[in-house]
């Protein structure tokens, strides 16, 4: 298939009677971390576009004097990354595959806070393998990460209703 394939087209043509929603989920995170670098990090172009686009997601969500703090911890050596963890699930689907499901997420984000907030606890969760403990902020508890999960899944399946999903 093309790559140049206008993303409603890519919609169509995925079998995504494959996997439930969350097992699609997990392959895309899965996807992420199949090319990468020698340090660990993903070399996939649409995976270091997701990543950029929700760091820049969450800086705009600090305030001042913690988006200094930010800096100043790079500047000085004391900022850390978080550590990307692989999955242990196997990648099983393509990079159009991968893009549609990149796709799932984007159509819902933006249009408000809370479906924004709902898809952070999806991305955090399914794409980059979070346990609910390390899901919990100032903000969200664990409680509320499970939550917020739940939300999300029911939000992506009201969307796309041909994706079968197991709630639960």
């Amino acid at each position: 298939m093309n790559l140049a394939v206008d993303q409603q087209h890519i919609m169509q043509v995925i079998d995504w009677s494959r996997f439930d929603l969350e097992g699609w989920l997990y392959q895309f995170g899965a996807w992420m971390f199949s090319a990468s670098g020698t340090c660990g990090k993903s070399i996939n172009p649409i995976a270091v576009a997701m990543d950029n686009a929700v760091k820049a997601q969450k800086y705009k969500k600090l305030t001042k004097a913690q988006q200094q703090q930010i800096i100043v911890d790079y500047l000085s050596g004391d900022f850390e990354p978080p550590k990307a963890k692989r999955s242990r699930i196997a990648c099983q689907i393509s990079d159009n595959e991968a893009r549609a499901v990149q796709r799932l997420i984007l159509d819902i984000q933006g249009q408000s806070e809370i479906l924004d907030d709902w898809m952070d606890a999806i991305i955090s969760r399914y794409f980059y393998g979070n346990s609910w403990a390390e899901m919990v902020t100032n903000e969200r508890s664990q409680m509320d990460a499970r939550m917020d999960v739940k939300c999300g899944l029911a939000a992506l399946h009201c969307k796309n209703m041909i994706i079968k999903f197991k709630g639960k």
